[in-house]
């Protein structure tokens, strides 16, 4: 059976299901958020069950968000989430914080001998024989109108999740040890999380760990500039430094600026932004 939900597009029905909601001991929670242009995600739709009342927010037409944040941070709530780390960013640049209580049904999927990292889709499909739709995958979540369709898929997140949690609920209950399960959620509650430290984004950078003495000094700042640019104008971090590049400078140790455009993936729109900046830090790492 197709179950009902909600589509909340205005302040005044945001503020009704928030009420409704209030009560609630749980609430599954997704959300559909666009990343491609920019560093921050883009929250797009939030999707809550409790299990009994379903529904899909629209924060984009949505002027007062303010209720579905005191909703969604009281502490007597249980946030149901599955691979919660996406999710609990979008909420983290907004407020600053992530909201608790938290279970994430990925984490807590092999203590149920289910695959470590199984992807939602094939939770649903082990533990409630139920396949979902996915054809909404690649939908482009800011573009508006939705059609009935993207709001069913999204719907069926939340409802399904919480389906699920309610067969883990029961299950938990018989697990004697619950300790790297908490270390697990206690990681996706700490601040740095979703606060990388710039200097540590060399790391991310494969080709990186088999560079030594200056040149990697210089890799470890380049990736840190880029980090910190990526921030400040808030857009992705290959927009403003492709990996390769930061490699090729490393090696090349480019002393002029017009240097920097031998290298692939180089255009003269980044040099002539930030050139003075590159060779300012390879100059000064010895």
């Amino acid at each position: 059976m197709t179950e009902k939900f909600s589509f909340i597009d205005n302040d005044e029905s945001l503020l009704t299901l928030c009420d409704q909601f209030s009560d609630s001991a749980w609430l599954a929670v997704d959300t559909e958020f666009e990343r491609v242009s920019t560093y921050y995600p883009e929250l797009c739709l939030v999707q809550i069950s409790n299990g009994t009342v379903h529904a899909v927010i629209d924060p984009i037409v949505i002027n007062d968000l303010s209720p579905l944040y005191d909703l969604l941070y009281k502490e007597s709530i249980t946030k149901v989430l599955h691979s919660a780390h996406q999710d609990l960013e979008l909420f983290f640049n907004i407020k600053g914080s992530v909201f608790t209580p938290l279970f994430d049904t990925q984490l807590a999927a092999p203590l149920f001998d289910y695959a470590q990292g199984i992807g939602y889709g094939n939770l649903v499909k082990e533990v409630l024989d139920i396949e979902l739709d996915k054809g909404h995958a690649r939908t482009n979540w800011k573009k508006r109108p939705l059609t009935k369709e993207q709001l069913r898929y999204a719907a069926d997140d939340a409802i399904y999740l919480g389906k699920v949690y309610e067969v883990f609920l029961e299950k938990i209950k018989d697990v004697e040890n619950l300790h790297d399960f908490n270390g697990q959620i206690e990681r996706l509650l700490k601040p740095e999380t979703y606060q990388p430290d710039p200097s540590n984004m060399w790391k991310k950078i494969f080709s990186a760990k088999r560079m030594k003495g200056r040149q990697l000094e210089i890799v470890k700042e380049l990736a840190a500039w880029r980090e910190i640019t990526a921030r400040e104008r808030n857009r992705p971090r290959k927009w403003i430094l492709d990996n390769h590049a930061i490699i090729e400078m490393a090696k090349i140790l480019p002393e002029t600026k017009s240097e920097f455009l031998q290298i692939e993936k180089v255009s003269e729109k980044m040099v002539n932004r930030h050139g003075d900046a590159l060779l300012k830090i390879i100059h000064d790492v010895k």
